[in-house]
């Protein structure tokens, strides 16, 4: 009898234990899967506000590629025609929406340097074509486009094709935005973000020569948080990992590819969030939404209350 007693603590104990490891098991790849979840809805925040800086962009270049002013400048070969209506362009634009990281440049339909907003030197007839993948490709399709592209920097650029009234090909016009936007949108979501360039693209992107760097790795921004970066520069190893996640002083931090027209990796972004896991929004519902921000799946739009 006390062998059959034993025989079934033993069988007893080990079921249990079985039970434990399995509980173990699927405990750890239940937060396993919400860490995941977490961290990919973050990182559509993050997509979901590139899609939108880029949809902004893409429509102000829309509406001034209409403007007369401008092709009556190309017309003419008027550069101060041109400098004059895009800048009343970039202040209307500050005045009435608050936002002053707006660039405009217009190229003559030899895809050479017109008029900018930005630069004082003598470049008006500068080629651009050599470099400047997302103009050769407005020029070729006449067909207007946007994306993160390398130039003498890295920023989002949207590009339109500028017609005449007999609908020829005489130009275009690019807004140039920063990722200034899109950090200050972040922060809503308590997200940070630190765009950052290859060094092997350096030798085009030449304005950044004198940015910060972290490794192999030139800081795109002027103005970027100090803290995320400090905190990679202590911890480089990040960089040589192939994880999806660190975590690091109750930050996650995920690096996710940045890619520009025709280069398949120009960089990284860094995206920080908090270890401590918060409410995100979901796409898996046609509108969703809690106590900070409503997500509506049909029109692709996040609202913060």
């Amino acid at each position: 009898m006390k062998k059959i007693y034993f025989l079934a603590l033993v069988a007893f104990s080990t079921i249990l234990l079985i039970l434990f490891v399995f509980y173990n098991r699927y405990s750890t790849y239940y937060e396993d899967e919400k860490m995941d979840s977490y961290i990919s809805q973050n990182i559509d925040i993050l997509n979901e506000n590139l899609n939108f800086q880029k949809r902004y962009a893409l429509s102000l270049s829309l509406f001034i590629s209409q403007n007369q002013v401008i092709k009556k400048a190309l017309h003419v070969n008027n550069q101060a025609l041109a400098l004059q209506e895009i800048s009343r362009f970039t202040k209307e634009i500050k005045n009435s929406a608050g936002i002053d990281n707006i660039e405009i440049q217009v190229h003559t339909k030899k895809l050479e340097a017109f008029a900018r907003n930005w630069d004082n030197s003598n470049y008006m007839g500068a080629k651009l074509g050599g470099f400047r993948k997302g103009l050769v490709k407005v020029k070729k399709t006449q067909k207007p486009f946007v994306s993160i592209e390398l130039g003498k920097r890295l920023n989002i650029k949207a590009i339109s094709p500028i017609f005449d009234e007999k609908k020829e090909f005489i130009g275009s016009i690019e807004v140039i935005m920063n990722f200034k936007n899109i950090e200050a949108r972040l922060k809503k979501f308590d997200l940070k973000i630190l765009p950052l360039l290859d060094e092997k693209f350096i030798h085009i992107a030449v304005d950044l020569k004198n940015h910060e760097k972290i490794g192999k790795y030139y800081v795109v921004d002027k103005f970027y948080s100090k803290e995320l970066y400090q905190k990679l520069k202590t911890h480089m190893q990040i960089f040589d990992s192939d994880k999806f996640y660190h975590e690091i002083d109750n930050k996650i931090i995920v690096l996710v590819p940045m890619l520009s027209v025709g280069i398949q990796d120009v960089g990284l972004i860094v995206l920080s969030m908090n270890a401590k896991q918060t409410e995100v929004y979901s796409y898996h519902n046609i509108d969703d939404e809690n106590t900070r921000y409503r997500f509506n799946r049909q029109l692709r739009e996040v609202r913060i209350k």
